[in-house]
């Protein structure tokens, strides 16, 4: 299979794969990390962002639901892709942006990996909100108001308490012996 890039910053978008292997061979590979590196053809990803699993594990939601309410796959390219993902009844790899930490990297998927689709979350079309009040502004300046020094008087008030219990101390010891 063609190497397939992925830009730095990548965010919200998942590669789907489909798994040519035994059941057994997928269910071993959905628990080993360095298995499914090896076969993606990259180093250092992050498994929480890969996922094994059988399509006959998602019941009646079906990979294009997953994929929709799951990763919040765009519907037009669910609908292109439909047909392709509803002939998948064995094992998938979903490799979601999280895996790859914002690096850029380049996936060489070995034999058993047939991608499927690449669906990338649709942006979110709000424009920011220009924030020009002072309180809104980040701080960069000096403290103006200086903290408040601490009173002499306080230690000089441990010591009189001090000293009177010094006192009755030695009066009560006095007054025993």
């Amino acid at each position: 299979m063609a190497a397939i890039p992925v830009k730095s910053g990548e965010l919200g978008t998942t590669r789907v794969f489909s798994l040519s292997m035994p059941a057994s061979e997928a269910r071993k590979l959905s628990k080993d990390p360095d298995a499914q590196m090896a076969l993606l053809g990259a180093k250092g990803l992050n498994p929480a962002g890969i996922e094994v699993f059988a399509v006959s594990d998602l019941g009646d939601l079906g990979l294009a639901g997953y994929l929709r309410e799951g990763t919040d796959a765009p519907d037009a390219d669910l609908q292109r892709d439909s047909s392709r993902l509803a002939a998948l009844d064995g094992w998938v790899m979903l490799v979601h942006s999280l895996s790859f930490g914002g690096n850029a990297t380049t996936l060489t998927p070995a034999a058993p990996l047939t991608l499927i689709g690449t669906y990338a979350q649709e942006a979110d079309d709000t424009p920011p909100i220009a924030l020009e009040a002072d309180a809104a502004q980040p701080y960069t300046g000096k403290a103006r108001v200086m903290p408040a020094k601490t009173s002499d008087r306080s230690r000089g008030g441990s010591l009189i308490v001090g000293a009177l219990i010094l006192l009755v101390l030695l009066v009560l010891w006095w007054a025993l012996a």
